[in-house]
């Protein structure tokens, strides 16, 4: 048997901070999720701790909120984060998780839900990876309702001998021109307007908005220093490109912006950057380096995608749950 609760403060959450202790994630960390309401996003949250009532200890937490979709009353996990659904408790398995699942419908229900959506993050991220838990969410009647496609770096493998031909000479020929500098500390409001204006016009020119806000990065950045980790490329003097980690446990990182000024497009600021923040994640004893999703409006940008190949990214699924109740 197991209890559903609802957190009504996770930041003041003795069980949810010592869970979080021992299998960290950052989209489940109370200092990266408050920056919703430091800026003021109106997420009606509905936390959930899951305990095991036979060992009186939490076995699962899961960020969620409650959202009006299609006018039909809609628990998702979650917004605000690139992942959610449950962060389970070490050494939890597929028999835990098809015990679980039931009462977690049942108390959705209770609470007059009529759908669920979960935001999947890849298996790698598992401290233990394995599909077991897509296996049990589909065998406990919920479905695939969106997918995308992201590349991970394995980095035990990552090597410069094994990447692309054309990608080595290209990063051969250009180092010698560019300045990559790494774990920025940057402290001057004046300094991450520089960064972040970076990251702008490169959105921007694409048509696209960045998911954080200057202030809203900075919030991230300053309150999480040590999971959020910075990268600029300098030509001559002038920034040319930066690149956003995002920590996300201990196993792997996930670059979340990669961005480069214009002017210098062809002077190999992508690979440079790309390929040594994969290192400094490599020699930080990470295992997984998630460059992140090569689907551009639920299609496969094939350029996008092969550029990543060549660093030795391979292709995994993002998967997103639906259930209707």
């Amino acid at each position: 048997m197991f209890d559903i609760i609802r957190c009504e403060n996770i930041e003041k959450d003795i069980e949810w901070l010592e869970f979080l202790r021992n299998q960290y994630n950052i989209f489940f960390d109370p200092d990266f999720l408050k920056y919703n309401d430091v800026f003021n996003k109106d997420i009606k949250w509905h936390n959930l701790k899951i305990r095991d009532l036979k060992t009186n200890k939490i076995l699962a937490i899961i960020p969620g909120c409650e959202k009006n979709i299609n006018g039909e009353k809609t628990f998702f996990s979650c917004d605000g984060v690139s992942f959610a659904g449950f962060l389970w408790k070490n050494r939890a398995d597929a028999t835990n998780y098809i015990k679980v699942l039931p009462e977690f419908k049942n108390y959705i229900k209770q609470q007059g839900f009529k759908r669920c959506l979960i935001k999947g993050m890849p298996f790698l991220y598992k401290n233990t990876p394995d599909e077991e838990i897509e296996y049990s969410f589909l065998e406990s009647g919920f479905h695939i309702s969106s997918y995308a496609i992201t590349n991970i770096v394995q980095l035990d493998g990552f090597d410069f001998k094994n990447i692309s031909g054309s990608k080595k000479r290209s990063i051969n020929k250009s180092k010698q021109n560019i300045t990559v500098s790494s774990e920025l500390d940057i402290t001057s409001k004046d300094e991450f307007a520089k960064f972040y204006r970076v990251l702008k016009v490169d959105r921007n020119q694409k048509n696209i908005n960045p998911t954080h806000s200057l202030e809203e990065l900075e919030y991230l950045y300053n309150n999480l220093r040590k999971r959020v980790i910075l990268f600029s490329a300098e030509v001559e003097g002038k920034i040319a490109g930066i690149c956003v980690l995002f920590c996300v446990t201990d196993n792997v990182v996930l670059n979340f912006y990669l961005a480069q000024e214009e002017i210098f497009s062809k002077s190999g600021v992508p690979e440079n950057i790309l390929f040594e923040s994969i290192m400094w994640a490599k020699s930080k004893g990470y295992k997984y380096y998630d460059i992140g999703t090569s689907s551009v409006n639920n299609k496969l940008s094939e350029g996008l995608f092969q550029f990543k190949k060549t660093f030795l990214a391979n292709g995994f699924l993002r998967k997103n749950f639906e259930l209707n109740l």
